[in-house]
């Protein structure tokens, strides 16, 4: 089963993503500490598709083989995502990074329709069909 949303076009996409994926996990009785994950994930890759890709932005969750699958996609055809080197005073430039050391599984592919980044977290509890 994929559940797909078009998401703004500004900084708020951040916002409504987490507000989809914590209704969505909620609806399918997803772990509260996994749903966190899932939020968390969503919101950083959606926030990252509005600052340096381009609109039209989705969202997709899907669920397969004990997984969620979360993917944002966009227009943009910029170079690929990357994880710049940590810094303490910098206010931005963490958010792949967290999502790799929260996802099971991560990575992007790119289209001719733009780009696609992806995490992939363990559910708990299998989502009811």
């Amino acid at each position: 089963m994929t559940n797909v949303v078009v998401l703004p076009d500004d900084l708020s996409a951040a916002e409504a993503a987490r507000h989809h994926v914590a209704e969505e996990l909620a609806r399918q009785s997803v772990d509260d500490e996994v749903a966190d994950d899932a939020i968390l994930v969503a919101s950083e890759l959606a926030a990252n598709a509005v600052r340096h890709g381009r609109p039209p932005v989705t969202l997709a969750l899907e669920y397969r083989d004990g997984r969620v699958r979360i993917s944002v996609h966009d227009s943009g055809h910029g170079t690929d995502p990357r994880s710049p080197a940590p810094s303490t005073t910098s206010g931005s430039g963490r958010g792949l990074a967290i999502v790799r050391d929260i996802a099971v599984d991560h990575g992007w592919d790119r289209d001719d329709d733009g780009l696609t980044v992806w995490a992939e977290l363990e559910l708990r509890s299998r989502p009811t069909p």
